[in-house]
């Protein structure tokens, strides 16, 4: 293992009493928003957590499939859990649009496709006693079948919870992720599949659990539209950009070095680590949403993630220190797909489009890069990075962060913009705000400049977007902004909208 027995006991310790922790804030957040969050968006106690079962068993399913057919993906290089994925995804969207699902069949296909599901297991494991290649991609069209009819299951309670519950939801699945992580790497493999195996049918028994506490739901305003689509490319290029980075990286390093968490190359030490960072980035999120009750944007966690990648990056070219590496990448994707779950709710949940038809198609923004990356390492045969392809990826990381992330779209803004507002948000352009915020401005000695910002802020538009609409430096809007602030008496952008909307009570 490379590791002590008491380092790595000490260590698992230790990561055990962060999960506690952890576990405990977000539940008693959990707990305390509840009556809120049922009234808002159909959400709950037993529903969140339900929502985080979700996003773990497809995330820990998704992992232990590629832990299986890692030796079939180097063998045959077109030959992968996203290929397979890819396939089905197409196939599923034609039919989920075209022949709708009856509620009543719908939940007998839960059940049917988590036995496919735990059945996809034991054939990708040589249980079905079926050659190579054939068992494996018997194997892989099963769980891709499988996973997409969960995706599109849970696609459809996700996008009718509220940005909260979504957020406080996927923090705990990845507490789950990491705590599970923890304990499987000391496991046998046989303890590993039997936990696999149930892991369908309990995500198939929790959401009919979600389903039957979706009572109490209202619709959401409408923010998104088609023609919103052509505002996320810049986003949606950087995301893509970054799983084939990332799927590069993570096929080389484990054909080269073997994988840090799985198999004779294991190394405690290093999983451990991988999932500390993932504690301490939900530990940091949960205090700065919901106990500082700050504004979460997503661009700014896309580049937290490239800037793992490029720290891994960086390493491997300085140091090649691959299996450290590894444990970096791996909190990295993590972070990533749970931030690409998110912002797919929230386009749901405000869009008029069916979810099935945002959360299958917002999957290939991984599926495909993943494909193309893994197919591309495979059939090159990279077993290790040369210094020239790893600073090629870490100069298009940098790109990435620096002309792709720095979206300041309206529609890229307003993503996540109704996180932690317990029910009020931004007044919206038909609401008089505009000359409500004259009325104020103007009272309490405002200038023009002044009030016109204002607007913008009680528009729900960030200080970045503000800056380029009105030709501004960010330190500009940001001083007026506190002058704003100070003029007006009020202390954040809460108490803003709270003053306007006295304003027209008035």
């Amino acid at each position: 293992m490379g590791v002590s027995p008491d380092s790595g006991e000490l260590a698992f310790a230790r990561a055990g009493e962060k999960t506690r922790v952890l576990f405990g804030a977000i539940m008693r957040g959990v707990k305390g928003g509840g009556m809120e969050s049922k009234r808002d968006g159909g959400g709950s106690r037993a529903g969140t957590v339900a929502m985080a079962v979700g996003f773990f068993v497809w995330y820990t399913c998704s992992n232990w499939v590629s832990a299986l057919t890692y030796g079939a993906s180097f063998s045959f290089w077109w030959l992968n859990k996203s290929g397979a994925v890819v396939i089905v995804t197409v196939l599923a969207c034609v039919v989920l649009w075209r022949v709708p699902v009856p509620r009543r069949v719908g939940r007998a296909l839960d059940w049917a496709f988590a036995a496919v599901y735990a059945g996809s297991f034991i054939v990708l494991s040589g249980g079905a006693g079926l050659l190579e290649p054939l068992g494996d991609v018997v194997g892989l069209l099963l769980f891709a079948a499988a996973q997409t009819w969960m995706v599109a299951r849970w696609g459809l309670c996700y996008a009718r919870s509220s940005t909260d519950d979504v957020t406080r939801a996927l923090l705990l699945a990845i507490a789950l992720v990491a705590a599970v992580k923890c304990v499987t790497t000391f496991l046998p493999e046989a303890a590993t599949m039997a936990l696999m195996l149930a892991l369908p049918f309990l995500s198939m028994g929790m959401l009919a659990l979600r389903q039957r506490n979706a009572g109490g739901e209202r619709p959401a305003e409408r923010w998104f539209a088609r023609s919103s689509l052509p505002s996320f490319g810049r986003i949606v290029a950087a995301v893509a950009v970054f799983f084939f980075i990332w799927s590069i990286l993570n096929m080389t390093l484990k054909y080269g070095t073997g994988h840090y968490s799985f198999g004779t190359a294991a190394t405690p030490l290093y999983t451990l680590l991988s999932q500390i960072i993932l504690f301490a980035f939900c530990a940091f999120v949960y205090v700065w949403v919901f106990a500082r009750r700050r504004h979460l944007d997503i661009t700014v966690v896309w580049r937290f993630t490239y800037v793992l990648m490029a720290l891994a990056l960086f390493m491997l070219t300085a140091f090649g220190m691959a299996q450290f590496i590894q444990a970096f990448t791996g909190a990295a994707v993590v972070v990533a797909k749970m931030f690409l779950w998110l912002g797919l709710a929230n386009v749901a949940h405000h869009g008029p489009f069916k979810p099935f038809m945002v959360f299958l198609p917002g999957m290939l923004l991984y599926s495909l890069p993943d494909w193309l990356g893994r197919s591309a390492a495979s059939f090159l045969g990279l077993e290790s990075l040369n210094p020239a392809i790893a600073s090629f990826l870490l100069v298009v990381a940098v790109v990435m962060v620096a002309f792709f992330l720095p979206s300041r779209s309206p529609d890229v803004q307003r993503l996540l913009s109704d996180l932690n507002d317990e029910g009020r948000r931004a007044i919206g352009d038909g609401d008089g705000i505009d000359e409500r915020c004259r009325a104020v401005g103007e009272r309490r000695g405002l200038s023009p400049r002044e009030i016109e910002i204002m607007q913008y802020l009680c528009k729900g538009r960030s200080r970045p977007y503000i800056a380029e609409t009105l030709y501004l430096s960010e330190n500009t809007v940001r001083t007026h902004s506190r002058r704003i602030y100070g003029k007006l008496d009020v202390h954040n952008k809460q108490e803003l909208l709270d003053l306007v909307r006295g304003e027209r009570r008035a």
